[in-house]
Order: C-alpha cells, then structure tokens, then sequence
C-alpha cells in the first residue's frame, strides 16, 4: 500500500472529483499518515477521530484515483 493515493484521493476530494471522506464523528476533512510500522490511517485534526484503512478501503481509493 502506498501512502501517496491515499494523499492523492484526498486531494481530488477537496476538488469535488471524487467523494470526499469526512470524519464520522464531527464532519471535519480527513487527513492521511503513516504510523511507524508503515501502517496508513486517517485522522481529523478537529478531533480525536484515528482510523486505520483496510485493504478493501485502499483499494477503493485507489480505483477513485485511477478514475480521474
């Protein structure tokens, strides 16, 4: 998994190309990182929301980025 199409879809959300993942507990935007096992989340910076992505979520947002 590579963290930079899950950076990419955010990007292309914020554009309205594609749909955009928001926080379940506050409707705030999402933000990406690694931990230090190379393991992608997402999180909201309004919140303590911290959400790991499966590989059904990643590719997902994978075919989201390769569609644009």
């Amino acid at each position: 998994m590579k963290i930079q199409y899950v950076s990419k879809y955010l990007s292309l959300s914020k554009e309205g190309l594609v749909p955009e993942l928001l926080c379940p507990l506050d409707q705030g935007s999402l933000q990406c990182n690694l931990d230090l096992e190379d393991n992608i989340y997402l999180y909201c910076l309004a919140c303590d929301y911290k959400n790991y992505i499966g590989l059904e979520v990643y590719e997902s947002l994978v075919s989201g980025v390769n569609n644009v």
